[in-house]
């Protein structure tokens, strides 16, 4: 497999049409989920605790269409998670999902985030769950990581499903919430900045918890990593964004070009979205950055202004101010995404006379990891939006 640029995502027509973003293309049938089923589900997933369902849910599969990252029209999938009988009108949630490396990932039926959604959406919540560009049934390679694409998803899925509303007879309130975690945390707070900088005549936001999100990546997050590669435990993150970025930020004529040897050789062919973190994982050195050719290694190892380094870069987050109320969860034992990132980003918010945003560690005082941060991060997103939701 090569990865070429700068056309990642798809076969361009000499003279394309203007994008329509938000225009809903296709929809499937909903599927229903009686009470009884989603309070196994619940007690499945370790929420039941703080999830009681209120109403049956239904779900069904959509798709739309967005741009990609030089601005073409694209399409891209996402899933509408409704509450039947609750009475109107209902706020609208979109939900962020997680790194996933198998394409197919975003279109199953028992991944978390899916999950996340029935439990919003039997609390009375209309549930977004947009797939990133290049997954579930969007076309080409994911946007890995690049923080304006998944954001211009979130904004065109939420556009099609207030179409979707209306055919399916549910009003809406006007209010709107954002939640999402690890790379959905990213997203959720690039949403965040999208909404209020571009779409405030069409958006009003209500919240957002933005949770472990890596809103520094081309600061204290790789310099974090740079500290220790090789205690780094998911390196197979690293090719996903070193593929995603090369076309967008133009590093390089294919991914083979920027690897060394082996990894020239063994890893494009896993990064096609169908083999799992496992399989990339596997196939990756300890120290992550030893991927790269030796003196494209050097240079990002040392110098700032390196191409790939200036790309993560490109990608933080803190450089705006938040109007809406926004609540970061985030543990401090976090060692995948540091927790340093929460802090960057509250102090530039605050500095820049952000009023409504807070850092919360739902873990404290046990220093939790990524991993088991994600459910009282969920909880404590949870309660805080229902105080917030009419």
């Amino acid at each position: 497999m090569t990865l070429r640029s700068p056309r990642f995502y798809r076969v361009m027509a000499e003279t394309p049409a203007p994008p329509q973003r938000g225009k809903l293309l296709s929809n499937g049938s909903p599927v229903h989920l009686s009470t009884d089923v989603l309070q196994t589900i619940m007690v499945n997933w370790s929420i039941s605790a703080f999830v009681r369902p209120n109403f049956p849910v239904e779900t069904l599969r959509f798709t739309y269409e967005t741009i990609d990252p030089f601005g073409l029209p694209i399409l891209a999938s996402a899933w509408l998670v409704f509450p039947q009988g609750a009475p109107g009108p209902l706020p609208l949630l979109s939900l962020q999902h997680g790194t996933l490396f198998l394409k197919s990932d975003a279109k199953s039926t028992d991944y978390w985030e899916y999950v996340v959604a029935a439990a919003f959406a039997t609390l009375g919540y209309v549930t977004v769950v947009p797939d990133y560009l290049g997954m579930g049934d969007s076309p080409g390679y994911q946007s890995y990581d690049h923080a304006r694409s998944g954001a211009t998803c979130v904004v065109d899925a939420l556009r099609s499903a207030r179409t979707l509303c209306v055919s399916n007879g549910l009003a809406l309130n006007g209010q709107v919430f954002l939640f999402g975690y690890s790379q959905g945390g990213q997203v959720t707070m690039a949403t965040h900045r999208e909404l209020e900088m571009f779409h405030t005549n069409e958006f009003t936001l209500t919240a957002s918890a933005p949770c472990a999100g890596a809103y520094d990546i081309g600061g204290v997050t790789i310099q974090g990593i740079l500290a220790n590669p090789a205690a780094y435990p998911f390196p197979g993150y690293c090719p996903l964004a070193v593929a995603s970025f090369l076309p967008i930020y133009n590093l390089a004529g294919t991914l083979e070009e920027i690897l060394a040897e082996p990894y020239r050789r063994t890893l494009p062919p896993l990064l096609d979205g169908l083999h799992t973190d496992t399989q990339v994982g596997a196939a990756m050195p300890s120290d992550m950055f030893k991927i790269l050719r030796p003196d494209f290694q050097a240079d990002f190892r040392t110098n700032a202004n390196n191409p790939l380094r200036l790309a993560l870069s490109d990608n933080n987050l803190y450089e705006w101010t938040p109007r809406a109320p926004m609540k970061m969860f985030h543990c401090k034992g976090d060692h995948i995404v540091i927790f340093a990132n929460s802090q960057v980003a509250y102090q530039s918010f605050t500095n820049r006379g952000a009023c409504c945003v807070e850092v919360v560690d739902p873990g404290a005082p046990n220093q939790l990891d990524h991993g088991p941060c994600v459910i009282p991060s969920l909880s404590g997103a949870m309660a805080w939006f229902q105080q917030l939701k009419h």
